[in-house]
């Protein structure tokens, strides 16, 4: 098999664009991705990139600048990224959003959505873009390896939520249009191979190559495969990773909605080079639910749950029949309720919890994926009164009863006194705008009573390997393990416990990706460590 300038490890977001921006600076490049499809999460995705400052945001008519995106961030960090990585993110974003135009034809709009924090200072409206309908015209064999969800239509988001003639989902079906992050996959995997990088799948790495204690290639069952210049670590997080998930994400363990496979292959191929890690007992929480006997790629599928938590005459609550968070917050924050911890009863309280709702909901609203005109599946629990349903359930009946008592008062007001759901434009968006006097709040009374199971879920972990804002990958003492690069979800997450808005988890990988791409061969030159000796699976020096 053939040597190259640059070895990529992963093939989502990240991984293509670090491709294309290397390749697109004459290097040779081949990107290695150990499942047979090609795409990773980010295929999955929704596709939002969240992205201050932008010029497809400025030709929709939204106002912004980088003084007031660094106060939001700023807020949202609370302070612990650095103000140069804060600021590489908000020079490098609107970089990659025009690179990613001018070598791929994908194109993008601005979604109408504010931050997930509107009412802080800084925050702006239509910061987060979107691919418009992609229709591939690629290598058949090329398109048959890119992964999409079996889940979404081919539709955008912003036309999910406004209602989309079925004709012309019928239409886009039938051309293989991809749209949100299917789309984004298609359209950077069809620029990459344009461009000339070569595709390796179902090719998982074994380990890294070294010489002396610069990384020069990768391990694989077919044998060693040379980088001149280095390996890009862009293998995802260790979500899947149970090892991995027990011993840096203890109590909080939560069931992943990617894609299996994130098993924490770049992120222990880092640790055993000497990289530092930081952030890593955070991962993109979200509140989740599973159908018996789905699967995705052979392992349990499930599901994230965000609009039917914002939408008027459904509640969550935990065991003792009490709401516990704002259900119209951010998935990211909602997600995070989930791990609070009581030392009294010495238990999480918030775990399990059910989202409730009656018959009028149940035959208004999608729920949990179940139409309204379909009947409730013997998953989705139940009874005619509230209290019939709080003990099938095992929690406290005189509990749900308050709660509901209170919720129906509040919204016949309009007003959540208990945790101000439909008060800010966010929590709004997702909201039945049909219904006032607030489209977040409507009452639970008519029986049949219903419940799902809510889980605490991730969309990946955040934390990972150390990198500067070129991309290299740091030791515990600052300097960088030369030849060795990591972006996405191995590489530890900027925004920390925070997320900005749709697209926050998208929006700095691409831009860190673009940028370690673009940097390859300044970043490379003049490392002391670039010395040459007897090639091994482990740089001298480095912890067995």
């Amino acid at each position: 098999m053939r040597s190259y300038d640059i070895i990529v490890l992963g093939s989502g977001g990240a991984g293509l664009v670090a491709a294309l921006a290397a390749v697109d600076q004459g290097l040779s490049v081949g990107v290695f991705e150990k499942s047979h499809l090609i795409g990773g999460t980010t295929a999955i995705s929704g596709g939002g990139i969240w992205i201050p400052n932008n010029h497809v945001m400025a030709a929709s008519g939204f106002a912004d600048d980088e003084g007031d995106a660094k106060i939001y961030l700023d807020r949202l960090t609370l302070g612990e990224t650095s103000s140069e990585l804060l600021l590489a993110f908000l020079k490098n974003g609107p970089e990659m959003l025009r690179f990613i135009e001018g070598r791929s034809d994908l194109r993008f709009f601005s979604v109408d959505r504010p931050d997930y924090h509107p009412g802080w200072a800084g925050a702006k409206t239509g910061r987060s873009v979107e691919p418009l309908p992609f229709e591939p015209s690629m290598d058949p064999l090329l398109f048959q390896k890119l992964r999409y969800s079996t889940l979404r239509q081919p539709v955008t988001s912003t036309e999910a939520k406004k209602g989309i003639s079925v004709d012309i989902v019928t239409d886009r079906q039938g051309r293989n249009v991809r749209t949100q992050g299917a789309g984004l996959v298609a359209g950077l995997a069809q620029a990459c191979a344009q461009a000339g990088v070569d595709f390796h799948v179902s090719m998982p790495a074994t380990d890294l190559s070294f010489e002396g204690r610069r990384c020069v290639g990768i391990e694989t069952a077919k044998g060693a495969i040379s980088a001149s210049i280095g390996v890009i670590l862009a293998t995802g997080g260790f979500e899947w990773n149970q090892d991995m998930v027990a011993a840096f994400l203890p109590g909080f363990t939560s069931a992943a909605t990617t894609p299996p496979g994130n098993d924490g292959d770049g992120l222990r191929f880092g640790l055993e080079a000497g990289a530092a890690v930081a952030n890593m007992t955070e991962a993109w929480w979200t509140a989740a639910y599973h159908i018996p006997g789905e699967q995705l790629d052979g392992m349990p599928l499930t599901r994230n749950i965000v609009r039917d938590l914002a939408l008027p005459g459904s509640i969550l609550v935990n065991s003792k029949g009490e709401r516990f968070v704002n259900e119209a917050t951010s998935y990211n924050d909602l997600g995070m309720a989930f791990n609070i911890f009581d030392p009294g009863s010495f238990s999480y309280l918030n775990r399990p919890a059910w989202l409730i709702f009656d018959h009028a909901f149940k035959t208004r609203y999608t729920v949990a994926s179940v139409p309204p005109t379909e009947a409730a599946p013997n998953w989705m629990h139940s009874e005619p009164s509230l209290a019939e349903l709080a003990d099938k359930l095992s929690i406290s009946a005189q509990g749900l009863r308050n709660t509901v008592a209170r919720f129906n008062e509040d919204a016949l007001e309009g007003r959540d006194r208990a945790f101000q759901r439909g008060e800010d434009a966010h929590g709004l968006y997702y909201g039945d705008p049909t219904v006032v006097p607030n489209a977040c709040l409507g009452p639970i009374n008519e029986g049949p009573f219903y419940a799902v199971e809510i889980l605490p879920g991730n969309n990946g972990t955040k934390g990972g390997l150390r990198t500067t804002a070129h991309g290299q990958v740091m030791r515990c003492d600052g300097t960088v393990i030369a030849g060795l690069y990591a972006c996405g979800n191995v590489a530890t997450s900027i925004f920390g416990k925070g997320y900005p808005g749709h697209g926050g988890t998208l929006g700095p990988i691409l831009a860190a990706s673009y940028a370690t791409g673009v940097n390859l061969r300044s970043s490379g030159e003049g490392d002391p460590d670039s010395g040459r000796s007897r090639p091994c699976r482990r740089p001298e020096g480095a912890h067995e």
